[in-house]
């Protein structure tokens, strides 16, 4: 997680976006680092090696089995990581609640314009990640959420118990109580300590 914010917490933050309102101070010095092709982006694209493992496997098993269909995933910052993996190595991603990584890509080198037919992001209503972290490139699929208060509805638990109950489960998977324990209540079957979705 430390790792993840190192790529992402000047904006979850809004560091980067009110040091840009400042016209004198810190805002022309920030701008000039952030702008200069050459600083700004040499140091951030330093901050791939947070993520060169995931690179390096992904290309081998690509190389290795060429005819097999892969996709990255991830929730949260993790789903940030998912997107610009998938961005590089033109993969599709599926990702829950993933910070908006267009500003993060184009730092890197990367293409954001990619990411719209690449990625898919399932994002609960009121979830603050997604709201304050930046553009969203690809496709971004809202849903309700399935709690009233906004950190709650950035927990993967909720947002997969959400997924769950609107698009229902044709195997009817037993899943733990304490999965979905908004939903416990309303199943018998949780005095078995299992619910039926």
């Amino acid at each position: 997680m430390i790792f993840d914010l190192d790529l992402w917490s000047l904006q979850i933050l809004g560091i980067q976006h009110l040091a840009g309102r400042f016209i004198i101070g810190l805002g022309f010095p920030y701008n000039a680092f952030w702008n200069s092709p050459a600083l700004g982006k040499l140091w951030f694209r330093s901050k791939r090696r947070r993520y060169q493992s995931v690179l390096d496997y992904l290309k081998l098993l690509k190389e290795e089995e060429p005819h097999r269909k892969i996709y990255v995933s991830g929730h949260s910052l993790g789903g940030g990581l998912a997107h610009l993996v998938a961005s590089e190595l033109q993969l599709p991603a599926v990702t829950l609640s993933a910070p908006g990584v267009v500003e993060t890509a184009g730092l890197l080198g990367l293409e954001p314009l990619e990411l719209q037919d690449l990625t898919v992001n399932v994002i609960p209503d009121r979830d603050p990640i997604p709201a304050n972290s930046g553009k969203q490139g690809g496709v971004t699929v809202p849903i309700p959420c399935i709690v009233g208060e906004a950190p709650e509805c950035h927990r993967v638990f909720n947002t997969i118990c959400m997924l769950l109950k609107q698009c229902g489960d044709p195997i009817q998977r037993n899943i733990p109580c304490n999965f979905c324990p908004m939903e416990a209540d309303h199943h018998h079957s949780c005095e078995q300590k299992n619910i039926l979705i």
